[in-house]
């Protein structure tokens, strides 16, 4: 027998697709939520990749990474008509 476990304790990757609406409905959207929410998420990924005894170049070239895709994005509309254009 498998205990079950409420929808709102589960993790992201633990919920079922058909469970994900109301997943999200319990989601705190609250300013003060997305704020807390911002915060784990930075602790959870400076301790896994900054501090640790021996580290690598993982965790900055991830943030490298997504800096580079990010600036990307932002100028695409731009930069997508520069493609489409001849030259001729």
């Amino acid at each position: 027998m498998a205990s079950s476990v409420p929808v709102k304790e589960k993790k992201l990757m633990e919920v079922k697709l058909g469970e994900l609406p109301g997943w999200i409905q319990m989601r705190d959207f609250t300013p003060k939520g997305t704020a807390g929410t911002s915060q784990r998420v930075y602790y959870r990924y400076y301790n896994k990749y900054i501090s640790v005894k021996k580290g690598g170049v993982a965790g900055i070239s991830m943030v490298q990474a997504a800096y580079v895709l990010f600036n990307y994005c932002r100028p695409y509309k731009e930069l997508k008509h520069e493609r489409l254009r001849r030259y001729h």
